[in-house]
């Protein structure tokens, strides 16, 4: 059965990843989708991600609007930008952290995990 969630009602989890707004679009909990999860997130001024790597979802991500993201990908820390139109992909177990290069305005962007129907069921660790 086909399934709207208006995402406009629901609270943004702020606890997933500190600092960060998280709005549930598509999951397990909001629809019943097993194998995939979509969200919209905010990326608050100067805000930065801990390091860390989901163990059962492989992410992706859509920079929707703001100014740039740094991403530091791998043990190496691989340095990443990305911009409004840009998708990055980021596979299962690989270690990244994300950083709001602009004091004075959000980032948007449209965010999945493939392989898992839910942020907590990613398997997220911090490395750090």
């Amino acid at each position: 059965m086909a399934v709207v969630v208006r995402n406009q009602n629901q609270d943004p989890d702020l606890v997933y990843e500190p600092g960060f707004e998280m709005h549930y679009g598509l999951t397990e909990e909001t629809c019943g989708v097993k194998t995939v999860t979509l969200y919209r997130t905010i990326f608050p001024p100067a805000q930065k991600s801990r390091p860390h790597y989901h163990a059962n979802g492989d992410l992706i991500w859509y920079h929707l609007s703001g100014p740039k993201a740094l991403w530091r990908i791998g043990r190496e820390k691989k340095e990443f930008a990305t911009g409004p139109g840009d998708f990055i992909s980021i596979p299962r177990g690989e270690i990244h952290s994300t950083l709001n290069t602009s004091d004075t305005e959000p980032i948007h962007g449209v965010g999945g995990y493939g392989g898992c129907g839910g942020p907590y069921q990613s398997g997220k660790v911090f490395v750090d």
